[in-house]
């Protein structure tokens, strides 16, 4: 999905004032909003309201492992709220009906239309999801790496004959914490690289059927 679908949904239902797509972070990459509204706190506060939703179903014990859309209908505007990819999600803010009672057949008739404008080939939505992902993997590698380093610094501090004992105790106490750290962050490494790795096999596996023709 690119900017060019976002223009087709606007110019197929003309009911539709604004169209926002967002990660489940919150961060809205494509959007018809302009900047004289604060678009980052827009992409937040969807997120937050699929979270919200989410943790009223585990309150109620109901299962929701994903959602496939959500709607709200209001005096003035409805909007609709589609899942895309794994980690993406497409807003859409509809005009007011003029004819209330026809209010449930139009939902129904642009959420049959939207689907047909979305392109079935998602590889491009996966591929933004993937360019994320390992933004974000990297920051976390990172932040390892540099940890690792003050421990080599520390260890090597620690070894200086001229410090006290009270003194060596408080850099391996240090040494300690920054230990733990790691473990932690090597455990969240090793996830979002699973995390990566199976959803470059949903790229690999939407692309072959176009190899094979």
């Amino acid at each position: 999905m690119v900017l060019k679908n976002i223009q087709r949904i606007k110019s197929a239902l003309p009911e539709v004032l604004h169209v926002a797509m967002f990660y489940n972070t919150g961060t809205i990459f494509q959007t018809t909003f302009e900047q004289n509204i604060n678009i980052p706190k827009l992409g937040e506060n969807l997120a937050e309201l699929l979270n919200h939703v989410k943790k009223v179903y585990e309150i109620c014990n109901f299962k929701m492992e994903t959602y496939r859309k959500f709607i709200f209908e209001t005096d003035d505007v409805s909007t609709i709220i589609i899942k895309l990819g794994e980690d993406s999600n497409l807003a859409l803010f509809f005009k007011k009906e003029e004819d209330k009672d026809v209010k449930l057949t139009a939902i129904k008739r642009y959420l049959n239309r939207i689907e047909e404008l979305i392109d079935t080939d998602e590889t491009e939505i996966l591929f933004q999801e993937l360019a994320t992902r390992e933004k974000d993997l990297k920051i976390i590698e990172e932040n390892f790496q540099q940890k690792q380093q003050k421990i080599n610094d520390l260890q090597t501090q620690s070894m200086n004959t001229t410090l006290s004992e009270s003194e060596v105790g408080d850099i391996k106490k240090a040494i300690k914490n920054l230990e733990d750290e790691c473990e932690h962050l090597k455990q969240e490494i090793d996830q979002k690289k699973l995390e990566n790795q199976i959803l470059i096999q949903k790229i690999e596996s939407k692309k072959k059927p176009f190899n094979s023709d």
